[in-house]
Order: C-alpha cells, then sequence, then structure tokens
C-alpha cells in the first residue's frame, strides 16, 4: 500500500504522475517505485496506453478515491483512440489496460499496423513550461502534448519541442519527469507557416476536445454513415451515396494544403488507389487514426463537437412536415404533409420525393429543396383525391365555369381538367375555342388519348438530343446515361428505339504489325514504375503478374504476350515473389516498423504484425529467426 501520491497537475499524463512520485519517494532504484506501484518490478513504463493500473489502484485504495476508469479516461490517451474503435474492441483494450498483461494493446488500437509514425520523444510546449514552474515549482509532462497530431500548442499557438526523454525510454521500467535538463528550449525558426499553424491549432483544440469529454465508442458504420450524409449535403455525392472522388480529393487538398497533411502523415494524392481518404468515405471494413477521422470531422463540418452532438442525415427537403399543394382543400399551402418517402431518380440520380397527404393527393418532385419556390412545386401529381375530384364537380357542373376559370382555381393545367373531365364524365358547359358550341365530354375524353403520343414525342427528342451531344457512344453507353428515357422507350416504342439508335460497332480486326521490340521497352519501363510503387507502398503488397498488370492496365498484355516480350519477361521474373518471398518481406517490414514505433522487437510482435500463420515453411521461419537474431535488443517469445 501506497503513504502518498502525488495530485495531479492539470492536463497532466499518468506518465508524469508516476514519474514524480518516483523522485518524491526517494527511491534509488526505478524497480523498488515499481514493486511499490504495482507489486512488479516487471512493468513496462509506458507513456500512452499503460497497463497493471487495476493492480494501482488497490494500491491507492486507503488515501484516495479513483477508480481504474477514471485513471484510463482522464490520464491515459485511451479516450483518443477509444472513441473510434468498436465498441467491442475497446472494451478489449481496456480490460488489457487494467490487467497485467498489456502486450496487445498497441495492437489492438491499431497504432502497430498504422501508417502513421509515433513520435520518437516526448514534447513539450516551452511557455507552458515556463508557466509550470511558475505556478507549481515544477514542470511536467502535458497529456495533450503527447497525443499524436498535437504538434502546436492549443493555449499559446507556438510549436512543440522534443524532449530528450523517448517515448521508449532509455530504461524501460523508469518514469522519467519533465525538467529543465530534459526539456531544453531551443530558439528555432518558424517551422510552419502561418496559415498552417493555424489550421494545426485547430486540430489541437479539436483532440483536446475529444480526450476531455469521454464519448464512448461506437460502430464504424455509425461514422461512415455520417460522412456520406454530410458528402451528400456538400454536394460531393449523389443522393445515392456515389462519393465523387476528384472533386472531394481537389476541395480536400485545397483546405488543409499539402504542408499541413504532410505534418501529420496524412498526405493523399491520386495515384494511390488505396488512399486513405476514399477509404474511410467507403463502407468500413477496417479501423482508421483518429488523426485521419478528426480531418475529414474537420473539412465536413465546423467543430468535432459539432459532429457528435449533431445528428447528420441527409434530408433533401427538410424537415417535416411538408406543404400539401391540393388547392381544393382548406388546408392548402399548409404543412400538415408527414408521409414522405425519399426514392431515386434513375436518370440523374437525384432525390425523388413522393409526398402522400391525408385529403388523397399524392405528388412528386425531384429535390433538394433550395429555396421556398421549390417547396411549392409539383413535378408530378400520382394522383389529386376525392376532394379534388368533388371540387371539379362542383366548378364544372354545378357553378358551370369556363375551362380556364375551373383549371385557374384549382392550379393545374387546363389539359388536366380536361382530362378529368372526360375521366370521371362530368357535363361541361365550357366552349370550345374553334366552334362556339358545348363540348361533349366524349370528344374530351378523344382528345386526351393523344396525350400518351406527347410523351412519345418529348422521349424521342430526349434520345434524338442524347445521340447529338455523344455521337460516339453506343445504345449500351447512352442507356446508362439516361435509364429513365430508355425504359419508357423500350416499354412503349421499342420499334422506334431500334430503328434510331447507334447501331453495333464491329471492331475491324488488326492489319498493322507490332514492333514487339518497342514494346518491350515501353512496357519494361511502366512495369519497374509499379514495382517501386509497391515496394515503397505504407503496407507491404505481393509482387505479382496479376498485380502489376492490374496496376498499369495492361494484364491481358502481360498474360497473353510476355514470351514477345523477352525483357520484360527476364525483369518480371527477377522480382516477382513467391508465398514465402513476401512473406519474408514482411517479416522485415514488420520490424522496421516496431523500430519506427519504438516498440521493442519480440517474437509474438513481429508473427503477429507480419501476419505469419502457425504452418508457415521452414525456410520461413529461419528467416525469421536470423532477423530477430541481428536485433540488439533481447528477444523474448512471451511479454
Amino acid at each position: 500500500m501506497l503513504g502518498f501520491f502525488p495530485a495531479p497537475y492539470p492536463d497532466e499524463i499518468l506518465y508524469s504522475i508516476l514519474a514524480r512520485y518516483h523522485i518524491r519517494s526517494g527511491n534509488t532504484s526505478p524497480k523498488i517505485t515499481l514493486r511499490e506501484l504495482f507489486n512488479s518490478q516487471d512493468v513496462i513504463a509506458t507513456v500512452d496506453l499503460p497497463s497493471n493500473l487495476k493492480s494501482l489502484i488497490e494500491n491507492l485504495q486507503f488515501i484516495s478515491n479513483y477508480q481504474v476508469e477514471d485513471l484510463i479516461y482522464k490520464y491515459t490517451l485511451y479516450p483518443f483512440y477509444s472513441v473510434f474503435l468498436p465498441p467491442k474492441r475497446a472494451s478489449q483494450v481496456m480490460e488489457s489496460m487494467k490487467a497485467d498483461f498489456g502486450g496487445d494493446i498497441h495492437t489492438r488500437t491499431g497504432i502497430m499496423a498504422s501508417s502513421l509514425k509515433m513520435q520518437r520523444y516526448l514534447r513539450f510546449c516551452p511557455k507552458c513550461l515556463e508557466e509550470d514552474l511558475q505556478k507549481y515549482g515544477e514542470s511536467y509532462w502535458h497529456r495533450l502534448h503527447q497525443t499524436p497530431g498535437v504538434l502546436v500548442c492549443p493555449v499559446h499557438g507556438v510549436t512543440l519541442q522534443d524532449s530528450t526523454i523517448p517515448m521508449q525510454g532509455f530504461n524501460r521500467h523508469e518514469y522519467y519527469a519533465a525538467s529543465l535538463e530534459n526539456c531544453p528550449v531551443v530558439a528555432i525558426q518558424q517551422t510552419y507557416s502561418q496559415e498552417t499553424l493555424k489550421k494545426l491549432r485547430l486540430l489541437a483544440q479539436d483532440i483536446s476536445w475529444l480526450i476531455t469529454n469521454n464519448l464512448f465508442s461506437r460502430e464504424l458504420e455509425w461514422f461512415q454513415r455520417k460522412y456520406i450524409a454530410l458528402l451528400i449535403e456538400k454536394d460531393f455525392a449523389t443522393a445515392t451515396g456515389r462519393v465523387n472522388q476528384k472533386r472531394l480529393l481537389d476541395n480536400f487538398l485545397f483546405f488543409y494544403g499539402v504542408e499541413v497533411l504532410e505534418a501529420v502523415n496524412s498526405m493523399v494524392n491520386y495515384e494511390n488507389e488505396q488512399n486513405w481518404l476514399f477509404s474511410i468515405v467507403r463502407k468500413h471494413r477496417k479501423s482508421f487514426h483518429p488523426i485521419r477521422h478528426l480531418l475529414v470531422i474537420r473539412f465536413l463540418t465546423n467543430s468535432i463537437e459539432e459532429f457528435f452532438n449533431t445528428d447528420y442525415q441527409y434530408k433533401p427537403f427538410g424537415e417535416g412536415s411538408w406543404l400539401c399543394l391540393n388547392a381544393a382543400v382548406d388546408h392548402y399551402l399548409k404543412p400538415v404533409i408527414t408521409n414522405l418517402v425519399v426514392t431515386h431518380c434513375l436518370d440523374n440520380k437525384k432525390p425523388l420525393g413522393t409526398f402522400s397527404c391525408s385529403c388523397g393527393m399524392v405528388y412528386c418532385r425531384t429535390g433538394p429543396d433550395e429555396t421556398d419556390e421549390d417547396k411549392q412545386r409539383i413535378g408530378k401529381v400520382k394522383t389529386y383525391g376525392k376532394f379534388w375530384e368533388q371540387k371539379l364537380k362542383e366548378l364544372v357542373e354545378i357553378q358551370k365555369l369556363g375551362l380556364r376559370e375551373t383549371a385557374r382555381q384549382l392550379k393545374v393545367d387546363s389539359r388536366t381538367v380536361k382530362r378529368y373531365t372526360a375521366i370521371l364524365k362530368l357535363k361541361t358547359f365550357w366552349k370550345s375555342s374553334e366552334k362556339n358550341q358545348l363540348v361533349d365530354s366524349q370528344e374530351v375524353l378523344d382528345s386526351n388519348l393523344n396525350l400518351a403520343s406527347d410523351d412519345k414525342i418529348k422521349y424521342r427528342e430526349v434520345w434524338n438530343a442524347l445521340q447529338q451531344q455523344y455521337p460516339e457512344a453506343s445504345k449500351t453507353t447512352l442507356r446508362g446515361l439516361a435509364k429513365g428515357t430508355y425504359i419508357w422507350l423500350y416499354r412503349n416504342d421499342k420499334e422506334w428505339l431500334n430503328k434510331n439508335s447507334p447501331s453495333l460497332k464491329v471492331p475491324l480486326p488488326c492489319v498493322g504489325k507490332v514492333d514487339w521490340a518497342e514494346r518491350d521497352k515501353q512496357v519494361l519501363e511502366k512495369v519497374k514504375t509499379a514495382v517501386r510503387t509497391l515496394l515503397s507502398a505504407e503496407k507491404p503488397a505481393r509482387i505479382t503478374i496479376c498485380r502489376i498488370g492490374k496496376s498499369i492496365s495492361l494484364l491481358a498484355l502481360l498474360e497473353k504476350h510476355l514470351a514477345e516480350m523477352p525483357l520484360t519477361k527476364v525483369y518480371l521474373e527477377s522480382v516477382t515473389e513467391t508465398v514465402e518471398d513476401f512473406q519474408i518481406r514482411r517479416i522485415k517490414w514488420a520490424i522496421r516498423r516496431l523500430n519506427d514505433c519504438g516498440e521493442e522487437i519480440q517474437h509474438w510482435k513481429v508473427v503477429r504484425l507480419a501476419a505469419l500463420r502457425e504452418n508457415c515453411s521452414e525456410r520461413v521461419q529461419a528467416a525469421l529467426e536470423s532477423e530477430l537474431y541481428k536485433q540488439p535488443n533481447e528477444i523474448n517469445n512471451t511479454f
């Protein structure tokens, strides 16, 4: 049991509190401190996501009211990662932090597999350091300053500086307190432009809000659903959720600038098919680093707080209720409609709203509604309802109004009045414009049979105009551009459609000879470029003819005509990998990755990060042992 424990300072990380305890305890050995705190001298002094916290709480029970969850949420980086992890995995991380075994924490959070490199040294703000010394008489490590992505102090707006204390300490079992000796303030030139400093400060403020509000974790689909709704709202995606990737990437780059994205290791480009920005807005099959979520959130909203506290749903027709546009009822132009069904237009992919009123009127229009005039617009009336029909009968047979006046009062076209008087077999009293005599209802019905031909003319004109706009397009291509038009003509005017569509183009056989020597040189350069790209990828990808061919869009050529290109063939034979070759390269990559993250090189960590199976070949096993033997640190098979 502990006799005392330092009171935490504002925004102090647990690592710093334990370092101050070690100094005040007067212990000469770090392992004595570990035994007092954790009842074990084998605990690793971890900065971001420590373990053995349940043992620490048990030793504090008589001098404080701390709960283990308090330590985790308030004094570690757990809330930074947990928000963007599925609830089950976040719970597993927390249990590992409580327990004695914490070897899987960084793997579960995705830190090990992430392309974002961990900082090498603990960081500090020179101005915060000065203020802490004046206010408390000692300095300490701020939790926010050790959080990935925080490069600028959100309080003072100055660039953070590296201390001399590595994240993976000189002695893995010792806690190092912040001091003037290990936090030398260096007068450095301005690292970033003012605009970049401003954006990095906003990012730091978002992270500060995130780690201090104890948000609960959510399923990956929750984020993807919100991203798509915001992308649609900002016109980066269609109403169906199809993302305009080029427009998104252009605006994202313009919003942040290259300097900001490179500073946080999150650059995006067109060449990379596995671009993280494109992946994060698709259906999530994997977790993404919190920094990349925060970049997308700030890009799409005004702040992270707004994102988490606002229920984003794409509503192209706004909030209900909606206006009834039936001029025959008392609630005309009043928001009484509560039944709205949103689908999508086949032709232009825009949202299509179908509004159903209690008066029986059902109408639809394409969205989104952007002005008040849009809310009073009718695209098509599916049914007017019995109240409208009763009003029509009253106006025509009882009040004996003329055609135009009837149409004016019902807010419809004259042809609509004619059509429904014929359908309802009403006796009309208006005069024909050509003959000064009563128009018989049967004549009206006959005249309205020609309305179908009006549709036919309209769709034919659209189809012809489309062919003029895209003279080289095939029938299939035109069908994709105007599905609704094609479907109507196919069902109602098929003979005309077949006669007035582009004929099937039969490709002419190639009669020229191929200069295979020249093509061999051209293809070889493309293949070499593709191999270099694959070898420099963030995560290893096996080098095969299929993968290379797809990346340069020449797979068929490589599969069918490789024999005619001897230079390319020899090069491919020298660089393509067997499964064993690829596994060995993954081993080397995993060791480099662990070194970059400041992690101890352990057998089980390499196996997990390299995704090796238990039944891998003897050659791979030998390569693994050989690579581990080359490492300067002691290798253990268990944590």
